[in-house]
Formats: C-alpha cells, sequence, structure tokens
C-alpha cells in the first residue's frame, strides 16, 4: 500500500463531450486468466553539465513517431530540449523564435503536440495553436477566440475548450466544449478541421459522469468561481476513432466523428468499486471546505487514463483505490492494473504489489511495453517505470 497524501492534487484542466447510435457492452474482468509478472523500477535522465525544463512537468512535451525521443519546450528560454529515451539522455537543445513572422509568440502554454503523420509540431496556448517544423518555425497559426479575428467562429453561448488534442495527420483538432462560465459544464466534442477551416459540435451526453463530480469553490455573491476540482478525462486514438475514459467510472467510450458511431463499454471489478460515490460537497464557499471537499474526493476510486501499448497492441490501465489512513494519519491507497486486449475487452486485473505504481496526470506514457510516469527526483527528470509481461 501506498501514503499519497493528497495524491491527485486541484487540477484545472477540463476534457469534455449525445449519445447516438449507441451500442453497448458490459464485461467482468477476470482476475486469474493470466499469470502476470510485474516489476517496477526507476530510471534517471542525465543532463550533463546542463538541465532539462521540469516547471510544466513535462505537460509541454510529446514524442517522434517512434517514441525514441521526446520534445520538451521550456517557455523560459525558448528552446525545444530533445531527450533521447534510449539513451536516457539529453541529446541536443535548439531555439525558438519568439519574435518575427516566423516566430511562435510569448503566450502562455497549455501543451505542445508532435502530429506524428506530418511531422510538425502544434503549440497550443489560451487563445491560439501554432503549427511549425520540427525546428519550430511557424508555418499557419488558428486563432479560436471567437471575435472578428477569429478563424473559427460559433455560437457565444459555447466555449471551447483549448487543450485538445491534434490528429496523428495534424488535420483535426479535437477537443470539448462546455457552457459559458461561470461552471462550464461539459457537453460535447468539437472537431476543427485545419485544411476547410470549418468546425464540427457534436453533442454527448455520457459526460456527467464527469459533471457530477465536479467540486466547484465560488464565494457568496461571487459571479465566478475561485477554484475548480474537475473530474479528469482521458482521450486516445484508434485509427479513426476516439476511445474515451473519465476517471469516475469503470467505462470506456469509442466514438468515430465521420459515421456519428458511438459505443460505450461497461466494466466490473472485482477487486475495486466500478464507479465513485460522489460522498462530497459539489460546491463550496470557502477555502477551507474546498480543501476538505478534495480530501473527501480523493477517498474514493479514481480511473486513470486508458494507455495504448502499440508493441504488444494491447491497452493498460491503472486504478488507484483509498484503503484508509495509518497510525500516523497519512492516506494509504493501493494501485490496481487491469490489461484490455486491442477490441478493448478485459483479460486480466490484479492489485500491483509494493511499492504500487501510480501514474503522474502530468506526463505518463507507454513506450516499448513499459508504462513510464514521470518523477521529478530532486530537480532531475527521471521516470518510474511498470513493465507488464
Amino acid at each position: 500500500m501506498k501514503k499519497l497524501g493528497v495524491f491527485f492534487g486541484l487540477i484545472l484542466i477540463f476534457l469534455s463531450c449525445k449519445e447516438k447510435n449507441i451500442d453497448s457492452n458490459a464485461f467482468r474482468i477476470p482476475t486469474d486468466s493470466l499469470e502476470v509478472r510485474i516489476s517496477i523500477d526507476t530510471i534517471g535522465i542525465d543532463a550533463g553539465d546542463d538541465f532539462i525544463y521540469l516547471n510544466h512537468y513535462l505537460r509541454l512535451a510529446d514524442f517522434s513517431q517512434d517514441r525514441r525521443y521526446l520534445y520538451n519546450f521550456n517557455p523560459l528560454n525558448y528552446e525545444l530540449e530533445l531527450i533521447d529515451l534510449e539513451e536516457n539522455r539529453l541529446a541536443e537543445k535548439y531555439k525558438i523564435e519568439k519574435e518575427g513572422p516566423n516566430a511562435v509568440p510569448n503566450q502562455y502554454f497549455y501543451r505542445i503536440q508532435l502530429a506524428t503523420e506530418s511531422n510538425e509540431l502544434f503549440f497550443q496556448t489560451t487563445s491560439n495553436i501554432y503549427k511549425t517544423n520540427l525546428e519550430g518555425k511557424v508555418k499557419s497559426s488558428y486563432r479560436f477566440m471567437n471575435d472578428s479575428l477569429s478563424d473559427f467562429r460559433y455560437d457565444p453561448d459555447i466555449q471551447l475548450n483549448l487543450q485538445g488534442f491534434v490528429s496523428e495527420s495534424g488535420r483535426y483538432y479535437y477537443s470539448f466544449y462546455t457552457d459559458t462560465f461561470p461552471d462550464r459544464k461539459r457537453k460535447g466534442l468539437v472537431r476543427l478541421d485545419f485544411e476547410k477551416m470549418q468546425s464540427e459540435f457534436r453533442e454527448m451526453d455520457f459526460f456527467h459522469w464527469a459533471n457530477d463530480f465536479d467540486i466547484y469553490y465560488r464565494e457568496l455573491d461571487r459571479r465566478y468561481n475561485r477554484g475548480e476540482f474537475p473530474e479528469m478525462s482521458g482521450i486516445v486514438f484508434k485509427g479513426d476513432s476516439i476511445i474515451f475514459s473519465i476517471s469516475s467510472v469503470n467505462k470506456l467510450w469509442v466514438y468515430h466523428f465521420e459515421s456519428d458511431y458511438f459505443k460505450e463499454y461497461s466494466y466490473e471489478s472485482q477487486l475495486t468499486k466500478n464507479q465513485k460515490e460522489g460522498n462530497f460537497p459539489k460546491r463550496v464557499e470557502s477555502m477551507e471546505d474546498f480543501q476538505e471537499a478534495a480530501k473527501k474526493k480523493n477517498e474514493e476510486v479514481y480511473f486513470h487514463p486508458i494507455q495504448y501499448d502499440p508493441k504488444n497492441q494491447r491497452f493498460l490501465r491503472i486504478t488507484t483505490q483509498f484503503e484508509g489512513y495509518d497510525g500516523t494519519g497519512d492516506a494509504v491507497f493501493n494501485s490496481y492494473l487491469t490489461v484490455f486486449d486491442r477490441d478493448l475487452q478485459p483479460i486480466h486485473e490484479q492489485l500491483i504489489p509494493e511499492p504500487g505504481f501510480y501514474p503522474s496526470i502530468s506526463k505518463s506514457f507507454i513506450r516499448g511495453g513499459v508504462y513510464y510516469s514521470f518523477l521529478n527526483e530532486e530537480d532531475e527528470l527521471a521516470f518510474i517505470r511498470l513493465k507488464v509481461e
């Protein structure tokens, strides 16, 4: 068992999504179908006499197509850091322009992504997305603020979430749209076409599994929230389809944008609870009540985003479950592994032995069949790795 304290934190990330052409499957997850060997280790990344930017916890990082290299953006020095995950070292740094016609302006950045088919980088900011080559030279940019300068216009009662995902081809941008302030309840999925400069909105209602467990802190008679603890969502591309997950429930959803086909997968675990119970206040009016509500929320089951393992053509997911408090008052958690085949059929789940494995919400991924989780080890980049055989 693992002592995590308030492990998940108070996170300001909003992903969101009308169920159409629904196909639903329910599966009981087996616990003894496979013999599974699990090992956990930690590796460090050698920066030499230099350093690797970690202030954004690798949220401004993405991979090369072969997943050997990790591109990490330092917005302070305006540098791209090329990290070699084969040799576990910082391989190179190069400057990004922030002034001039081919520059990425100095703004607040949500994330960067590398479209593996087009080999282009996409810098996502509070107002724009900038498409660049691998050296950071801007090829085009797109504005989303729904004003007279925007490249995409939409209903003013809609707010786009600007922390979405670029397709592997680099043509489409998928994100979520919500109500407007203050609560920004998730309503559906939006796809932006960078070639045709068109936007398509699809209303979905399965995201009540996220909306129903959000916590909002807003003082009495105030218009805007001072704090928000949203339920987390995940997204994985599988060919032309999108796989969604929500941290509150043991379900997955697959959606195909062109055909409007939607499929829900429900799973029944024999080891963990299958959904959050919601035994915490959803609206509070003080910081003290907000922190207490967050503590109670962290005591409920948490389903981490599903991750695809291309080497073994399977999916892995980690579930974290609160087990109580120890003698010193620290929260104690167990972590569980679920293995799915390529068609999202569950084939195995089990408790991960001590010290457990707890994926970082900032950067976790599977490379070479091994599940990596970001770790800041005394301001040096490291990864905790889970090997599943």
